[in-house]
């Protein structure tokens, strides 16, 4: 590669940016040309693991200088005064600057060649996005992909994240642009200082920094081979902190002019998808949302997939500054469809899908759009367990912050009982952790505000649980004649079965899907003990209608995978779904009308009526989650042809507005809120969830549920 390609050419003069190019480079400070004369000991200038002291006031020991280490790994540090900037103008122009060769060259226009994002698009962000440059350091030409992070996977603390006012922290690591094989590290921190603004840009390239991108066994050994045949210049040190000290200095200069023609205020970019409505693919982003396919005429504005948390903060700021609403999706299950909302912007953070467990702390971290089947599968491998929800698909976001019902959850109380902690991007566009001790108000409000909750949790602590030694499951099916004995033996059997069972019936037009009209009893079993699992099986061994039932089936653990592949088989993808949902105490004399009436009425499978045995205890912790009873019930009607909403769309909520004189209120689960107004929590919480949603969303960011009680 020549240094033809260098300089000001034609072209850029011929470019809007013209009047930016300059003909002269700034001068680096005499600071900066001291330090080039010699390289300092190795282990002056601050290592790798010492990153995060950077957030510290005042100075390092040594701010500029290069040191080289002895199996070739190069520190490099360079301060660098930016009069008249400030540390937005520079997070601004880390996402502007990638898009166009002409803007990278502004920067240093007698070094660089050219800049690209490896995703094709002109996006205004960098966390989370890869820009293959090309360009000279010193007298050798240089490709690399910068791929940019997020400050946090560096050690930094949130506000490094939260206060762009006072500093802004641009991470990234340096790789190879055609190898799987990174090189180094960098980080340039800009921030405000009583004398103005700076920037302390560190190096840590070679040598010991130099690692596989991804671990494999051909990656390991495409390290090896570079570590042999491509080294980096034994001037590469002293080249580096005086390119970085001529760019940055440049572009000082011409910093605030460029930020106030081109900087905007109306727009937001973001690593993931932004898909508007008018655009080709937005009708499809829309429906591929939902796992409900039940027609709605509602249609959010726009449509966010953010893949960092940057760019969650930076969705929620552009909605709190051009003064639109947000919803949140993590999976979609929502039968309601909560989050689509006329006209609002949808975060949909199906990226969020990451998970780790400590196995010996029996704790987990995950993302709120982790499966909790994907996580319970994960779990029985290492002998634990958590209390994930029934259905596949299911993702932790929704279900833990609606309260979460789940398996062996009679024992081990409902999933948002184990939540730890959060951390969750508030209405003011900051990262915080919420905890008992910390953002209490938040971790007390996230336990069952479900889509009412006014903030978007990007990380869930929970607790996990030792994997119970016994489990099995016993199912008795009955014919549809049988209905009032059945239903009457669980509401009378309902106070004396045991936690570790978690009983449920689940009526239907075609029991099983070949049998016809019928009620499935089963008993799922989780038991630590011996002695646990036999008093569990009793009360279905004992039953005084189990001469009735059709099928009766021993105790048999069928495995994780197939409980799922069970439940599912009430629960098929691609179909509409009318859904409402009633806790009850009621005497079963009062409900047996309406079961029958829900029997002789239920539209055609797999539509289904669900019948829990809760019995709860008290509510281990205080949370907004307060409203329980002691069984549930709910109406799922189904249909493949969304021409036939009409039939059978409002059947669900129909039937219950006729039961609401026996319901003491609904799970957020299953809830038809669009349709049917019932309460969700008890009043003392819903006022308090309120309270704390005037101070933490004054401006009603967030949407809150469908419908709630006045």
């Amino acid at each position: 590669m020549g240094k033809t390609y260098l300089g000001i050419k034609e072209k850029e003069l011929e470019s809007d940016y013209a009047p930016f190019y300059k003909e002269h480079m700034v001068k680096i400070s005499e600071a900066v040309e001291k330090s080039l004369t010699q390289p300092l000991p190795w282990g002056q200038l601050l290592d790798i693991d010492g990153m995060e002291l950077l957030e510290q006031p005042g100075d390092q020991a040594v701010e500029t200088g290069y040191s080289v280490a002895e199996d070739g790994s190069i520190a490099v540090a360079v301060k660098t005064l930016l009069p008249n900037n400030t540390p937005q103008m520079w997070d601004w122009w880390f996402g502007w600057h990638g898009s166009e060769n002409e803007r990278y060259k502004l920067w240093h226009p007698n070094a660089h060649i050219s800049a690209s994002w490896e995703d094709g698009r002109n996006d205004n962000c960098y966390v989370g996005r890869t820009s293959i440059i090309e360009e000279y350091i010193g007298k050798n030409s240089f490709d690399a992909a910068i791929q940019f992070k997020s400050p946090l996977e560096f050690g930094f603390s949130y506000d490094a994240i939260n206060h762009p006012d006072k500093a802004v922290y641009i991470c990234a690591r340096l790789g190879h642009s055609k190898f799987p094989v990174d090189f180094g590290y960098l980080v340039h921190q800009v921030r405000q200082t009583p004398e103005g603004t700076e920037m302390r840009s560190r190096f840590w390239v070679g040598g010991k920094y130099v690692a596989a991108r991804t671990e494999n066994i051909i990656n390991k050994a495409a390290v090896q081979v570079l570590k042999t045949f491509q080294s980096l210049p034994k001037t590469f040190g002293q080249d580096l902190l005086q390119h970085c000290a001529e760019e940055m200095s440049h572009l000082a200069s011409i910093l605030p002019e460029l930020y106030q023609q081109y900087h905007k205020e109306e727009t937001v970019g973001i690593a993931g998808l932004s898909v508007h409505k008018g655009d080709a693919d937005f009708e499809k982003m829309v429906l591929d949302t939902m796992w409900n396919k039940a027609p709605i005429d509602r249609r959010p504005a726009s449509i966010y997939e953010p893949k960092t948390i940057e760019d969650v903060i930076n969705v929620v700021r552009y909605a709190k500054r051009v003064g639109r609403r947000l919803t949140v999706t993590s999976g979609g299950h929502s039968f309601s469809a909560n989050f689509i909302r006329e006209g609002c912007l949808l975060v949909d953070m199906k990226h969020f899908d990451q998970f780790n467990v400590n196995i010996e702390e029996k704790t987990a971290v995950a993302g709120p759009a982790v499966g909790g089947s994907t996580l319970m599968k994960a779990l029985y491998k290492d002998k634990l367990f958590f209390p994930a929800g029934h259905c596949q698909g299911v993702c932790l976001g929704g279900y833990l912050l609606q309260g979460g019902y789940g398996w062996n959850g009679r024992k081990l109380g409902i999933a948002c009982e184990s939540v730890l902690g959060l951390e969750i991007v508030t209405a003011d566009g900051e990262l915080v952790y919420a905890d008992a001790n910390t953002n209490a108000d938040l971790f007390w409000a996230a336990r069952g505000a479900g889509a009412g909750f006014f903030g978007i949790v990007v990380k869930f602590h929970i607790r996990v649980y030792d994997l119970p030694k016994y489990r099995a499951v016993i199912v008795h099916d009955f014919a549809i004649k049988h209905l009032e004995h059945v239903y009457r033996w669980a509401h009378n059997i309902g106070p004396e079965i045991p936690k570790a069972v978690e009983f449920q019936m689940v009526m239907s037009k075609n029991m099983m899907n070949l049998m016809g009209p019928g009620i499935e009893a089963v008993a799922p079993i989780f038991a630590d003990t011996k002695d646990e699992f036999e008093e569990a099986k009793e009360f279905m061994k004992n039953s005084p209608i189990a001469n009735k039932a059709i099928i009766k089936s021993p105790a048999i653990d069928p495995g994780i995978d197939i409980l799922y592949k069970t439940v599912m088989s009430h629960y098929p993808d691609d179909y509409c779904w009318g859904v409402d949902n009633i806790w009850t105490h009621a005497p079963v004399d009062d409900l047996m009308p309406f079961l029958k009436e829900i029997a002789e009425n239920l539209p055609p499978p797999p539509s289904h009526f669900l019948w829990l045995n809760w019995h709860p205890g008290e509510l281990s912790q205080d949370m907004a989650y307060s409203k329980e009873d002691n069984i549930y019930l709910s109406l799922y009607s189904c249909w493949k042809d969304p021409a036939d909403t009409p039939q059978y769309g409002d059947w669900a909520s129909n039937m219950l507005k006729k039961m609401q004189h026996l319901s003491s209120g609904i799970q957020l689960a299953d809830e038809g809120l669009h349709k049917r107004t019932d309460s969700f929590m008890s009043e003392a919480n819903l006022n308090k969830v309120q309270a704390i949603r005037a101070e933490r969303d004054p401006q009603g960011l967030f949407y809150e549920w469908h419908s709630k009680p006045e």
